[in-house]
């Protein structure tokens, strides 16, 4: 039975170390100045193509991160 236990523990530590939350509003707040700079890059020396793309891109992110 305490084999069994120690078994379960073991198991049970490895896959806790396998699976990890990802905090989303860490994720937006440490993108929040490199998708701006992106944005005005975009904007100042972009094709029509990334410009559109671009947008569209921090646009989804920026929605995702209110």
């Amino acid at each position: 039975m305490m084999l069994k236990k120690i078994l379960a523990m073991t198991l049970l530590s490895f896959v806790s170390g396998c699976v990890s939350a990802v905090n989303s509003n860490a994720i937006c707040d440490g993108t929040a100045a490199a998708r701006t700079k992106h944005a005005a890059a975009l904007a100042d020396d972009g094709g029509n193509k990334s410009v559109v793309t671009g947008a569209r891109l921090i646009a989804v992110i920026d929605a995702a991160c209110k």
